[in-house]
C-alpha cells in the first residue's frame, strides 16, 4: 500500500535521492549564514546594539548546525521537532537583528531575515510531510511580518506599514509553498512509479514461479544423484544389503532430512546471511530466537538485505566479526548489528552512508555507536 501524500516525505520515498541532494541543501543554509554575516558586517555603522546583532548570527549558525547534523544519514530520521527548531532559530535571529537596528532600520534593505528564513524553509522541504511544511512556513511568515511591523513602528519608516509587512512575508511564504509544491510533485511522481513497478514485479513473479520450482526440484535431484543413486547402483550389482549399506543409507537419510528441515525452518534473513557470508556458522552470525524477522514489511526486508550484502561484499567490516541479533522490545523488535571496522573512518562512513540512510527511513530509532574499531547499529520496527 502506498503512503498517503499528506504523510509521505521525499526522504521516505526516495532516501538515496534525498541523500544526493543533501549537499545542495547544506550549501543553501550555510550560504544563508554567510549572507546574514555579510549584510550585518556591512551595516555595522548603523547598528545600534552590536551585541544583539552578534546574537542574531549565533542563532542563524545554530539553525544551520542543527540542520546539518539532523539530516545526517548516520542519525535518526529528521523529526518535526528539529524542523521547528531549525526554522525557529532563524526567526529568532531575524528578531534579534531587527532589534539591533534600534530606530535606524528605516530602509527595507535592512531586512535580510525573510530571505534567510525562506531559504531555510525550502531546504527542509524534502525531509518533512507537505502539510507540516506549509504550516511551519505560514507560521514563520506571520512571525516575520510581525517583526517587520514592529521594526517599522519603532524606526518610523517612511514606507507604509503594509508594504513593509508584505515585503517581509513574501519570501518566506513563497519559498515555503514552493518547497511544499515541489515535494508534493516528487511524492506523487514516485508513488505512480511505485505502483507501476509493483504491478510489473507481480507479473514477473508469476512468470518466474515455474522456473523457481524447477530450480528447487533440480537441486534435490542433484543431491540424490550425488549420494543416493550410487548406493542403489551398488546394491543392484551386488544383490545383497550389508550392514555397512544400512549405515550409509541411514546417514544419507538423516543428512537429507536435516537439510530439508533446516531450509524449511530458516527465515528469509537467515537465508540472506547464508548466501552472503557462506553456509558455515550462520547460526552464530544471526540470533533471532523469536522468529521476528518474518514481521518486517517488504521495504524493511529489501533495505536490510541490501545492507547485509553490502557488508558481506565490502571491505569496511571484518566478515568474521559481523553479528546480527533481533530481540523483542516494548514497541516491537530491536535489531542490533555489530562488527569490527577494518577501514578508515571516512571510508566506512561514506560507503555505508547510503545504506544507513535507507535503514533510517524504513526503520525507526536508528542509533549508531562507534568506538574504534567496534561499530554497533541499532534500529527498531513494529511487530504484530
Amino acid at each position: 500500500m502506498s503512503t498517503p501524500v499528506d504523510t509521505a516525505t521525499v526522504q521516505q520515498l526516495d532516501p538515496l535521492g534525498t541523500l544526493d541532494g543533501r549537499p545542495a541543501s547544506i550549501a543553501a543554509v550555510v550560504g544563508a549564514l554567510a549572507f546574514s554575516a555579510m549584510v550585518t558586517w556591512s551595516n555595522l555603522a548603523t547598528i545600534a546594539h552590536p551585541v544583539l546583532a552578534n546574537l542574531a548570527l549565533v542563532f542563524i549558525a545554530l539553525s544551520a548546525t542543527t540542520f546539518v547534523v539532523g539530516t545526517s544519514p548516520l542519525r535518526p530520521r529528521f523529526s518535526g521537532e528539529l524542523h521547528a527548531i531549525v526554522v525557529g532559530f532563524v526567526v529568532i535571529g531575524f528578531a534579534l537583528s531587527s532589534a539591533s537596528q534600534g530606530d535606524a532600520g528605516a530602509l527595507l534593505t535592512d531586512f535580510w531575515g525573510p530571505m534567510v528564513i525562506g531559504t531555510t524553509c525550502l531546504s527542509v522541504a524534502p525531509y518533512r510531510p507537505i502539510p507540516e511544511i506549509v504550516a511551519v512556513g505560514v507560521a514563520a511568515s506571520i512571525f516575520t511580518g510581525f517583526i517587520a511591523l514592529v521594526q517599522s513602528a519603532v524606526s518610523d519608516a517612511a514606507e507604509p506599514a503594509m508594504i513593509i509587512v508584505l515585503y517581509a512575508m513574501t519570501p518566506v511564504l513563497t519559498m515555503s509553498l514552493g518547497g511544499a509544491a515541489f515535494a508534493r510533485s516528487l511524492v506523487k511522481t514516485h508513488q505512480r512509479w511505485e505502483t507501476r513497478a509493483r504491478r510489473a514485479a507481480l507479473r514477473q513473479l508469476d512468470r518466474e514461479h515455474d522456473t523457481v520450482a524447477r530450480s528447487v526440484q533440480q537441486d534435490r535431484i542433484t543431491i540424490l544423484n550425488r549420494d543416493i543413486v550410487p548406493l542403489f547402483s551398488e546394491l543392484a550389482q551386488r544383490g545383497i544389503i550389508s550392514p555397512e549399506d544400512r549405515v550409509r543409507a541411514a546417514q544419507y537419510s538423516e543428512s537429507i532430512r536435516s537439510l530439508m528441515v533446516t531450509e524449511v525452518n530458516r527465515s528469509w534473513l537467515e537465508s540472506v546471511v547464508v548466501n552472503s557470508f557462506g553456509s558455515l556458522e550462520y547460526g552464530e552470525r544471526i540470533h533471532d530466537p523469536h522468529r521476528l524477522a518474518a514481521a518486517m514489511n517488504a521495504h524493511q526486508r529489501t533495505a536490510l538485505r541490501a545492507a547485509v550484502i553490502a557488508v558481506a561484499t565490502g571491505n569496511e567490516l571484518a566478515r568474521e566479526s559481523v553479528r546480527l541479533r533481533i530481540d523483542k522490545s516494548r514497541s516491537g523488535a530491536t535489531i542490533t548489528v555489530t562488527g569490527r571496522v577494518i577501514s578508515t573512518d571516512s571510508s566506512w562512513r561514506s560507503t555505508l552512508a547510503p545504506y544507513l540512510a535507507v535503514l533510517g527511513v524504513v526503520f525507526s530509532g536508528l542509533r549508531i555507536s562507534y568506538r574504534s574499531p567496534s561499530l554497533t547499529v541499532r534500529f527498531t520496527y513494529d511487530t504484530p
